[in-house]
């Protein structure tokens, strides 16, 4: 009974040495900023299970608009055509929409005022 306890804990032990995360600093006051934390593009990753691959986008296509009777036509040099990856949501209420990339522009669909988050993912 002794070994399962120890094969237990060394095992609970080994899993929290990998979830270790710092403090957060507070934020400066007003800015919005940690204090003595210098932002740069520079992401890793590591996993107990193996390598990790973390892909950064530096320009982001997001955003978010207000549908005007049920519709609304983003114009965008970011979207370059049909076979680009775009997810919407409806943050105003369990809608449906409809989101269509094509060559400089996004088009959405869905009901009424709505207000819509979108984002090109490739």
């Amino acid at each position: 009974m002794m070994r399962a306890e120890v094969a237990a804990a060394a095992i609970a032990l080994l899993t929290a040495a990998g979830c270790h995360h710092g403090p957060v600093p507070a934020p400066a006051h007003g800015r919005g900023e940690h204090p003595g934390v210098v932002a740069t593009d520079n992401i890793s990753a590591n996993s107990f299970f193996g390598d990790v691959k973390v892909t950064a986008m530096s320009a982001a296509c997001a955003g978010r608009v207000q549908l005007a009777q049920g519709v609304a036509t983003l114009k965008d040099g970011c979207f370059s055509g049909d076979t680009n990856v775009v997810l919407c949501t409806d943050s105003t209420a369990p809608n449906p929409v409809r989101c269509a990339a094509g060559d400089g522009q996004l088009e959405i669909s869905g009901t009424g005022a709505d207000v819509i988050n979108y984002a090109r993912v490739r």
